[in-house]
């Protein structure tokens, strides 16, 4: 079979006649040497500013041809020439032979141009005309061309009466052109492809490589446009979906949708650094309220003049947040309908699936979270701060205070390269939704460390190289399951790293698995990952899931030598 350049016609290609003889020339056999290329730019064309030869054929020891493809019901009067579709349309195209004609001489030129090699001056160039749906032969003649040069619908039946075509073709121009043209030989014809075809391998720089990825992944998918209307359009929803999908997003219009309506809206996370995102892409406005809701109960009990020492190290601050504030809470907020909200809007509602807490929300609205309106967007995977048996039945504990809500799903992830998804399916044996992309982007780093000192080593390294390809330091995140002081980051002395927000255009930022849990970062470096576990008080397995799922573009695992070796080994 001959050589295709491209390997496959594109999809972008629209016309059928062009695919047609792409597919066909694609199966000819006893053409190994030769080469067919594609939809060929010509740059400077001898008669407009822009070309194009629909297919060259590079013929060792035999020509060049340039074909030019017309499919439909051609003809031609009086000089102009048509072409007539399936739907029955009508309308005047190029002349077919001029524009074969003018490609080819345009070939000619720029080949001569770029080569000193005298041969390369006399090759034998030639052109053909291919109409593949319409009988020719016999029915047309004319002084602009000769009959061999036509290929008609009986020629493209088969792969073997095409070939004999381009075989016919070349023979005719070889007879035609003369003793003062040559054959190209295979080294010329090896020269030729590469002047119009060259392959090239540039290196794509990680910045260029992150904005190609995330440009790709700003419009709301219809799945989750069509999850926004069924929330506009119910009273109470349960938005299901994994990371990625979209749920903060929807939630943020959501809200905004609510307080332009005039309604009273409550916008609550378990996550503080969540909720400061939030409320800094929210409306400042008296009718919207946003806030990590522990730190709404606090604030609310903390107004009523109720103190509480949380620093004191007799204090347990887990039973506090748990038990004791809710109570607190719905005991001073009984009997203050004006204070009750219109709507609920709960992001990453999984972490507050605590019955005291829903009892705490079903006090705040009007109507309860049963006759109510609320939106609760939530995914059971990221359960990470339930224990033991309270993460598999999270959600369901909704069910004990609202009997009648919808239910639907975000399945389309629009956060995540592909690269990542992968990488995370693989691991996690999941088959996330995605839509097509042509930048998949990079593939997930997975390095090794026996020693905490040798962890540190590579996050410089990783640091130094991301500095080095202009990444910004604000889209750098490095996440880890325990806090800076206790991780590699914290041996790190040849890069500035920070827990401060505020400073991450100075520093690269540094943050907690759990603290980043909703949040997203172009650049996701997890580090301290030991031991893989289910089982227990903590589920790494969760927590990995949740910080690979941070990572929109570049992703980087650090882990010791067995858990690398297993990552990499997941397919």
């Amino acid at each position: 079979m001959a050589r295709m350049i491209p390997e496959h016609i594109s999809e972008e290609t629209k016309s059928s006649a062009e695919r047609k003889l792409f597919n066909v020339m694609q199966k000819m056999d006893g053409c190994e040497d030769w080469t067919i290329l594609h939809s060929l730019m010509i740059a400077n064309h001898i008669s407009q500013s822009q070309g194009e030869a629909d297919f060259v054929v590079v013929i060792p020891n035999s020509a060049i041809l340039v074909l030019e493809v017309k499919g439909g019901r051609i003809s031609e009067e009086a000089g102009t020439w048509f072409s007539t579709d399936k739907f029955e349309t009508t309308y005047a195209i190029k002349n077919p032979i001029s524009e074969a004609n003018n490609a080819m001489f345009s070939i000619m030129e720029y080949v001569r141009k770029k080569t000193s090699a005298l041969e390369m001056g006399k090759t034998i160039f030639g052109f053909g005309i291919v109409f593949p749906d319409v009988s020719v032969h016999g029915r047309f003649s004319s002084v602009e061309i000769a009959d061999q040069q036509i290929a008609d619908c009986d020629d493209c039946l088969t792969s073997n009466d095409f070939q004999k075509y381009l075989i016919r073709l070349a023979k005719y121009w070889k007879e035609k052109c003369g003793l003062n043209t040559v054959p190209p030989s295979p080294a010329n014809c090896k020269t030729i492809v590469n002047l119009f075809r060259q392959d090239f391998h540039g290196t794509v720089s990680r910045s260029f490589q992150i904005k190609n990825v995330e440009n790709q992944l700003v419009e709301l998918t219809e799945n989750q446009m069509s999850v926004f209307d069924t929330i506009s359009e119910n009273d109470r929803c349960l938005v299901k979906g994994s990371a990625g999908t979209g749920k903060t997003i929807i939630a943020l219009n959501y809200a905004k949708k609510l307080a332009e309506e005039g309604n009273k809206v409550a916008v609550f996370c378990y996550n503080k650094k969540l909720a400061e995102y939030l409320k800094a892409n929210l409306p400042a406005c008296d009718k919207l309220v946003c806030d990590s809701f522990t730190e709404y109960m606090d604030s609310f009990v903390s107004s009523a003049r109720y103190s509480f020492d949380k620093e004191s190290d007799e204090i347990d601050l887990n039973a506090y947040y748990k038990e004791e504030l809710p109570l607190r809470f719905i005991d001073l907020f009984s009997g203050r309908e004006d204070d009750k909200f219109d709507c609920l809007v709960i992001d990453e509602a999984q972490d507050i699936m605590h019955s005291i807490w829903l009892e705490t929300l079903d006090a705040i609205l009007k109507g309860g979270l049963k006759n109510g309106k609320w939106c609760f967007f939530a995914d059971q995977k990221q359960t990470i701060f339930q224990s033991g048996s309270e993460r598999e039945n999270v959600l369901e504990l909704i069910d004990t205070f609202a009997s009648s809500y919808t239910k639907c799903s975000l399945k389309d992830n629009c956060r995540n390269s592909v690269a990542i998804i992968e990488k995370i399916d693989s691991i996690f044996g999941t088959k996330t939704k995605h839509k097509y992309y042509d930048e998949p982007g990079a593939e997930v780093e997975i390095r090794s460390y026996r020693k905490p000192a040798h962890q540190a080593d590579e996050i410089t390294k990783i640091l130094q190289t991301l500095e080095k390809d202009k990444v910004p330091k604000t889209d750098i995140v490095i996440l880890s399951p325990v806090r800076f002081e206790n991780s590699a980051a914290h041996l790190v002395t040849d890069c500035q790293i920070t827990t401060d927000e505020k400073c991450r255009d100075k520093a690269v930022y540094f943050s907690t698995i759990q603290s980043f849990k909703g949040l997203e970062s172009s650049v996701v470096i997890v580090i301290d990952l030991g031991k893989l576990s289910n089982e227990g008080r903590v589920d790494t397995y969760q927590l990995l899931y949740v910080a690979m799922t941070r990572a929109k573009s570049l992703l980087y695992l650090l882990a010791e030598e067995k858990t690398a070796q297993k990552l990499r080994n997941q397919k």
